[in-house]
């Protein structure tokens, strides 16, 4: 019997939550009713000219009860942390590190074509790319738990801008970049600590924009995104 992975499991544990949490709000009338009448008031919000937002408002309010009530929606956050935990102890073992090595990116047909970037989304685990050669696209990824470590030091960046964009729940980020490129550094992280080379910043709900080469000239700038919850984001030269 083939088994199934990770994400399989979790997406049958959120459908069978859905149907617990239906089946359990429509057989206890102590939270249908209230799910009722906040439908009821959100569609008259809806298609009612006057005191709009106040349908909406109380309709919203009436509806999140008896979700928010919902046995079978506790379970599923506390199972949800346990897990994500247990992940998150895993992945503190070995950092996900990606070595970027790429070749130039060759010129643009006028044709509209599909293309799978090499570097992929990693929700848990670890992932390790060593020594691999590829056209340099932007870099756009998303990581649940756990450290992530991109290296661009062999990289052959072309000239002008090019773009990383990393989200991660929780978890350290580091960017290794090479001295030769300039960075432009835009993170939003709601705990956490961002080291620019030798500059670090604490960060608790909150953005912000760096620019450490500024005023300096470079035929290649790397412009980083990172959105992390809880962790923290180091650009460092190798």
């Amino acid at each position: 019997m083939k088994k199934m992975s990770k994400t399989s499991l979790i997406g049958w544990f959120m459908l069978i939550t859905a149907i617990g949490m239906g089946l359990e709000i429509l057989l206890n009338w102590r939270l249908f009713i209230p799910l009722l009448i906040g439908c009821f008031l959100i569609y008259k919000g809806k298609i009612s000219s006057k005191n709009r937002n106040v349908y909406l408002i109380i309709g919203l309010s009436l509806l999140a009860i008896p979700i928010l009530s919902s046995a079978f929606l506790k379970f599923f956050i506390f199972a949800a942390v346990i897990y994500g935990l247990i992940e998150y102890s895993k992945s503190k073992k070995q950092a996900q590190k990606i070595i970027v090595e790429t070749i130039e990116p060759e010129p643009k047909s006028s044709q509209i074509k599909k293309k799978r970037p090499f570097i992929k989304n990693m929700f848990v685990g670890s992932q390790r790319v060593v020594n691999e050669v590829f056209e340099w696209d932007d870099i756009n990824i998303q990581c649940g738990f756990g450290d992530t470590v991109i290296d661009l030091g062999m990289t052959m960046l072309p000239q002008g801008e090019s773009v990383v964009v990393i989200r991660n729940l929780v978890g350290n980020i580091q960017l290794l970049v090479p001295f030769d490129a300039s960075v432009v550094i835009n993170h939003s992280s709601i705990s956490g600590k961002l080291k620019v080379f030798n500059d670090e910043t604490e960060l608790f709900n909150s953005n912000i924009i760096y620019y450490p080469d500024s005023g300096q000239q470079t035929l290649r700038t790397i412009k980083i995104i990172t959105n992390v919850l809880v962790g923290n984001v180091e650009v460092k030269r190798i």
